[in-house]
């Protein structure tokens, strides 16, 4: 599977539906987003339109995707998907795939270590913020001061992205590091 094309960019970029992700490819077009991370996959089809969009704007079309979900053990009304169905859909975009099974707060402190310099950090709006509670901490440690940390909001039946600038992250890091200790 080869990066977009300009009209694919434009289409996804302008006439997207959801409205909502349309602010994601354009950012990818602005920062040329190499590294992303999604917690909590939207859809396969969504990665790949990210990937894609990502190989379209980097100058050697590398790209780096890393996709922490519950994949089989979904709860409703998100439909299950299969990890080795995920895996294989993803695997032809050319990316560099990793695709890790868990919840955030078990799996990011597993992996944060190794997902360092990360461009994109995407949070879906599937994950709440009780199982996010403990996966603040390891958050900061995978951004650098330009890394674009994006959470999808949904407000009945409305999804906007909010972005969470890096200094807010450290903030809940070291405010949840502060629980610990107590």
């Amino acid at each position: 599977m080869a990066a977009l094309g300009w009209f694919g960019y434009a289409r996804l970029a302008y006439f997207s539906q959801p409205k909502h992700e349309r602010q994601l490819y354009k950012a990818i077009c602005h920062h040329s987003h190499r590294r992303i991370v999604e917690v909590g996959i939207g859809s396969a089809e969504r990665a790949i339109r990210l990937i894609s969009t990502a190989q379209r704007f980097t100058r050697d079309g590398s790209v780096s995707y890393t996709g922490l979900d519950w994949f089989e053990e979904r709860q409703a009304p998100a439909a299950p998907l299969p990890l080795i169905h995920a895996h294989r859909q993803l695997q032809l975009t050319g990316a560099k795939i990793r695709l890790v099974p868990g919840t955030p707060s078990m799996t990011l402190p597993q992996v944060a270590n190794a997902l360092q310099r990360t461009d994109l950090l995407l949070i879906s709006a599937a994950v709440d913020d009780a199982s996010l509670e403990k996966a603040w901490f390891y958050m900061p440690r995978m951004c650098t001061p330009t890394t674009m940390v994006l959470r999808e909001v949904k407000n009945g039946s409305e999804h906007r992205l909010e972005v969470i600038p890096v200094a807010e992250l450290e903030r809940r890091a070291a405010q949840r590091e502060s629980r610990r200790a107590a």
